[in-house]
């Protein structure tokens, strides 16, 4: 389809006025829509204090929109003051420099793979690099799993083999290159207007999409504040980094999860030699899918659609508050809705090329091949997330199943189902070693599995399993999906519904829409509707927008689409420039952060790791969001078996005392509010046996000394020496 003849002609002169009518008919519905969107209120934003409307961004945005507002004061205004302390930059150059060197590595080891397979050739040089990307991570995740299981996480032969990759990687890239110059096909047959054409679309895209993607950059070298990726997304890899190897975490249920992209953060740690740090290049890591996702969206879309549907759909894409948001917080989304853009592409690259058709039909292995990567991708898409599963590896294995069967060549399914197990393997193999449940903690009833029980388990499927089905239920997911969610843009209703009216790519519009149908549906059948598990919609989204964008031509509609456009990303624009989407101080002093983010986030945890010995080891009750704390610490999640229970519990004060001594523990930490809000009515829950009469009955009997305060409801224990408890 990308050398098709345009289907989109000018309209007749017997049909010009029923279109205008139609056009002038659009406008007003989608001038509706974004009425709607910018005046429903945020439903995550109230704790600011009172309804939080999208206007406000749109309105103050630049000074004197609104009279009164200086420049100083508009939201621009102040994102500019944010990204002025350019004295503190230097603090990211180790940051950047190590995402640099994982990133070469990254790019190195996936051409090798493409070359290794012998599909390169079959790609153009704009396709390999996203690929590469995509293909490169999922080995290193691999390796670092590997090499992390036996130990041997030294920096030095961990910097040395990345530099290897790269070189190596580069180097064969390049000779490949130079070989393929005096085969080079031309492209146009007026290659100076196709110049001028494709620099202006790449300065229009480095004018929109670039303060973006800076500011994703930027976002992503910050701290992060989000409960998650401080109870397990960033302190799994830290625990490891720490302990010098991976190994089963009994106390964190979450990191026997498919761990692919936090081992981008292990790998940071470990290139750097901080886990502090090294989190950040993690993160940065994390970021850069943002950018290689859209590449492959716009590929798609200019395959079946034009350049400018390329255009929108990439726009789209990097300028939605989700994608930024994914960008500076490390959730696993961001490299999930990258598998799901690259697996879109790469089985419409493979559908639509006649020539790896025919190639394929007549020799058999390069489409083999390409349908190896496929489930290679997969792989990858359900080793960052076990939900993957369902929105990944089975619906292209349907794919690979149709392709095989239309062909009549069954190796495309052999090697798709390859492709997986290969990716998938090593995270199930570790589960079946640790716990003997090769999807650990997920099956209980089937595998079973150490370090849980049947009560766990229920209380787990309470937390994650399905939700109750009503229409009111329904009819409110899918307002959130269409717009309504935080940091949705309100480009994809808008634009993609027109994608079924562009002549030339309907079939391939209806097949996205029910894939589109397919995810949205199966997220709402089978899980606990956490916002997050439907962001894979995001990428069919784009490209739908893409060429929704492009269902006309003519300048009444382009007006229209530049003034929607216009408004829609000032609007997400401003908005992530605000703390309502994720911490702002860009070019803040990273020093001072590392103090000021905690202390913002939970001041009496803070207090706590900035008062105590710099050896002292605590036990933490109720608390479980731990990354920022330098001291040794026990912790549990609140699913695992809670340890101060196991301690306590049926014991004597006398064996308290020596399980305390034994795990070497000087104090204990109590997190009541913690504890009040996970045993609040529809929340996960907490074991009865922790109240205030535990501590005051060990505290009496000498095992505690007496509570400190350190919060306003959080409590601060020492282990008293055996001497000491025994008068």
């Amino acid at each position: 389809m990308a050398h098709r003849a345009d289907s989109l002609k000018p309209a007749n002169d017997g049909r010009r006025a029923g279109r205008g009518a139609a056009l002038i008919a659009l406008a007003f519905v989608i001038t509706a829509w974004l009425a709607w969107f910018l005046t429903e209120p945020l439903p995550n934003a109230g704790n600011v204090g009172g309804s939080v409307r999208r206007w406000i961004f749109l309105a103050r945005a630049l000074p004197a929109v609104v009279p009164g507002v200086r420049w100083r004061e508009s939201y621009l205004g102040l994102a500019c003051m944010e990204l002025s302390h350019v004295e503190y930059l230097p603090q990211r150059l180790p940051i950047a420099a190590s995402a640099a060197l994982i990133l070469g590595a990254a790019l190195g080891l996936g051409h090798l793979i493409l070359r290794g397979l012998r599909v390169a050739p079959l790609l153009r040089p704009v396709e390999r690099l996203p690929l590469a990307f995509g293909l490169g991570t999922i080995a290193l995740s691999a390796l670092t799993l590997v090499l992390g299981r036996l130990g041997w996480l030294a920096p030095w032969p961990i910097r040395l083999g990345l530099a290897g990759f790269a070189v190596l990687g580069a180097a064969w890239e390049l000779a490949a290159a130079a070989r393929g110059r005096s085969t080079r096909q031309a492209v146009s047959a007026d290659p100076s207007r196709t110049k001028v054409q494709g620099a202006a679309s790449i300065l229009g895209f480095a004018l929109v999409a670039g303060p973006f993607l800076v500011l994703m950059a930027l976002g992503s070298m910050l701290p992060t504040i989000d409960f998650d990726a401080l109870e397990y997304h960033i302190q799994a890899p830290k625990e490891y980094y720490q302990a010098g190897r991976i190994a089963f975490l009994p106390h964190n249920v979450y990191t026997s999860m498919p761990s692919g992209v936090e081992m981008l953060h292990l790998l940071g740690m470990v290139v750097l030699g901080d886990w502090w740090r090294g989190a950040l290049v993690g993160q940065l890591l994390v970021m850069l899918h943002a950018p290689m996702a859209a590449a492959l969206i716009a590929l798609t879309a200019r395959r079946i659609g034009s350049p400018r549907a390329a255009w929108v759909s990439a726009v789209v894409y990097l300028t939605t508050p989700w994608i930024y948001r994914l960008a500076v917080i490390p959730y696993v989304e961001g490299p999930l809705c990258y598998f799901h853009s690259a697996l879109i592409w790469l089985v419409v690259r493979i559908w639509d090329d006649d020539g790896l058709i025919k190639e394929g039909q007549a020799l058999g292995r390069p489409l083999a091949r390409l349908w190896f990567l496929v489930g290679v991708l997969a792989g990858g898409a359900m080793a960052s997330k076990y939900p993957a599963l369902i929105s990944a590896v089975l619906p292209f294995g349907v794919a690979a199943l149709v392709s095989a069967w239309r062909r009549q060549f069954w190796a495309i399914l052999l090697a798709y189902a390859g492709g997986v197990a290969l990716v998938t393997s090593p995270w199930l193999i570790k589960n079946l070693i640790d716990t003997g449940n090769p999807v650990y903690p997920l099956a209980y009833p089937i595998f079973g599995g150490s370090h849980w029980d049947l009560a766990r388990d229920l209380k787990w499927s309470a937390a994650h399993g399905r939700r109750p089905i009503s229409l009111a239920a329904l009819v409110d997911n899918l307002l959130d999906v269409a717009g309504r969610s935080d940091w949705q843009s309100p480009l994809f209703t808008a634009l993609a519904p027109l994608a079924l009216l562009r002549p030339g790519s309907r079939r391939f519009t209806a097949i996205l829409w029910i894939y589109i149908i397919y995810i949205f549906a199966t997220w709402w059948l089978l899980t606990h509707r956490l916002d997050r598990f439907w962001l894979p919609l995001l990428p069919p989204l784009a490209i739908l927008t893409g060429l929704g964008a492009d269902w006309r031509r003519g300048r009444a509609w382009t007006a229209l689409l530049v003034a929607v456009m216009t408004v829609s990303i000032v609007t997400n624009l401003t908005y992530c420039t605000t703390a309502l989407v994720g911490l702002n101080e860009w070019t803040g002093d990273l020093d001072a952060l590392r103090t000021q983010v905690p202390e913002t986030l939970d001041p009496a945890l803070a207090r706590l790791d900035a008062e105590l010995p710099s050896d002292a080891k605590v036990l933490l009750v109720g608390q479980a969001s731990v990354f920022h704390l330098r001291h040794p610490i026990i912790y549990n999640t609140v699913f695992n078996e809670e340890i101060i229970e196991t301690l306590a519990k049926d014991h004597s004060a006398e064996e308290v005392h020596d399980a305390l001594t034994e795990l070497n523990v000087a104090y204990v930490y109590v997190d009541w509010n913690a504890i009040s809000r996970y045993r609040s009515p529809g929340n996960y829950g907490f074991t009865d046996f922790v109240t205030p009469e535990l501590f005051q009955r060990l505290v009496k009997e000498g095992v505690l000394g007496p509570s400190t305060r350190i919060g306003p409801r959080q409590d601060l224990y020492e282990v008293q020496p055996f001497g000491k408890r025994r008068r």
